[in-house]
């Protein structure tokens, strides 16, 4: 009797020949393909964020393990103050008597020289040699000077878009090894919307502004020394800031340098006509240069000595009506002050006030007391909102005593926009000065 299939593996299974099969599972190729896309896409996404997440945590962790040294701050050295002699100065000691005989004694042989080169005829070659130093005196200086070129984007008539540009001679006053910082007008820049400086040499970079003064309209801009090739830092030079407080430049020669006549690159030779006027300005007291060389009322650049240092920087904008092509500088010396401020970002105190020095025979006189004499106080100024008026002679500031003008700008050069200060002020009244303590909040007369 045939078996059925369950006893067929009964019988199988006792005598040990039972075996399975197990057959391998099918393959979802829908579901392995879902897996790698989705594994793929994840693989994507963590590059992305790990890319992202080097790129912000690669500068912060790389300025603690090498943090980058701190430019050093911008400085000039100070001027030393040329006094007058004194009485007792003026009269000749017994060597100096003995120094005058011996100079006597050798007057004729000075007076051959002399009698030579009188006899000597100067030709047009010996003019030329002069002229060529003069030339070279202004090369030397010219390698500090740059072009500043303010860029603007503009539509026209059509409502095309173009760009326009205005243009302005600067020069570079400091280097501390990371910037190089220029002193420029501020009206050549104060609408640009990206600022272009070319170098003497032909190389451009672009530059940002430091700071811009509102009482001189000077403003200090800043260009990387990175953005230049190695050649170019090479060649270029800081300008050397001589000295424009000596008393005696008056029939000087100079030479201005830049533009004076309006078209970069230009130079001029002339002598140095007054330097004795002080530009009324609020807060400040500087002293203007004139000369006799004739430019462009829109001239720009620097005045420059014979031995190639700065005197003075252009600026047109303080002529007289008679005297309106003639290029006329503002005198270096007390400008300097000034450029350590625009160049470093600190911002200058203003107070709103004109004033002079009275001399000091006129003040013993007339009975008046020694200080700032103030002659106007700005319209809306912190000067105006305390009260200080015209006529005012201030004495001190915050208890440390003021004898001159100058000296209050000085010790005003030291404060900071915001601080509140206390102003001495002795006031004329009928029969005497009366005397005031104002308090001052001040503002600032710089921006960005």
């Amino acid at each position: 009797m045939p078996l059925n299939q369950d006893e067929k593996k009964e019988v199988l299974a006792d005598t040990g020949f039972i075996s399975e099969k197990i057959k391998q599972r099918p393959i979802n190729r829908k579901k392995l393909l879902r897996r790698t896309v989705i594994t793929f896409f994840l693989a994507i996404v963590f590059g992305i964020v790990a890319c992202f997440t080097f790129l912000f945590l690669q500068p912060v962790f790389s300025d603690r393990l090498y943090p980058e040294a701190e430019p050093e701050p911008i400085s000039f050295p100070e001027e030393e103050v040329q006094d007058e002699l004194t009485p007792e100065e003026m009269y000749a000691d017994d060597n100096q008597i003995a120094e005058i005989e011996a100079q006597y004694l050798e007057a004729n042989q000075k007076d051959q020289i002399d009698e030579a080169i009188a006899s000597y005829t100067f030709s047009a070659a010996d003019y030329g040699k002069m002229m060529s130093s003069l030339k070279a005196v202004a090369q030397s200086v010219g390698s500090s000077i740059v072009t500043v070129t303010a860029v603007s984007n503009d539509t026209n008539w059509f409502n095309e878009s173009f760009e326009s540009s205005g243009s302005a001679s600067g020069v570079i006053i400091a280097n501390n090894g990371t910037n190089y910082y220029i002193v420029v007008p501020s009206s050549a820049i104060s609408e640009a919307e990206s600022i272009r400086v070319t170098f003497f040499n032909g190389a451009v970079a672009n530059a940002e502004v430091k700071l811009t003064d509102d009482v001189t309209g000077i403003s200090v801009i800043s260009v990387s020394r990175s953005n230049l090739s190695d050649s170019t830092r090479q060649k270029v030079t800081t300008a050397f800031l001589g000295s424009s407080n000596n008393g005696t430049m008056t029939g000087l020669p100079v030479i201005a340098v830049g533009s004076p006549i309006g078209v970069q690159g230009s130079i001029s030779y002339g002598i140095i006509t007054s330097e004795k006027t002080t530009l009324d300005l609020e807060d400040s007291y500087y002293k203007l240069l004139t000369t006799d060389i004739y430019g462009s009322t829109l001239g720009s650049g620097v005045l420059a000595n014979l031995n190639g240092q700065v005197i003075g920087i252009i600026d047109m904008s303080f002529n007289t009506d008679d005297l309106q092509s003639h290029i006329c500088a503002i005198g270096i010396t007390e400008l300097k002050s000034l450029f350590e401020d625009l160049s470093n970002g600190r911002d200058r105190a203003y107070l709103g006030v004109h004033g002079t020095t009275i001399p000091t025979d006129i003040q013993e006189q007339q009975n008046i007391p020694a200080g700032a004499y103030i002659t106007k106080t700005e319209l809306g100024s912190p000067a105006m909102q305390a009260g200080i008026q015209s006529g005012d002679i201030i004495t001190a500031i915050d208890g440390s005593e003021v004898a001159s003008y100058e000296q209050f700008i000085s010790k005003l050069a030291q404060c900071s926009p915001d601080d509140i200060i206390t102003v001495a002020v002795k006031r004329q009244a009928p029969n005497d000065y009366i005397e005031l303590d104002i308090e001052v909040t001040l503002s600032s007369a710089t921006h960005n």
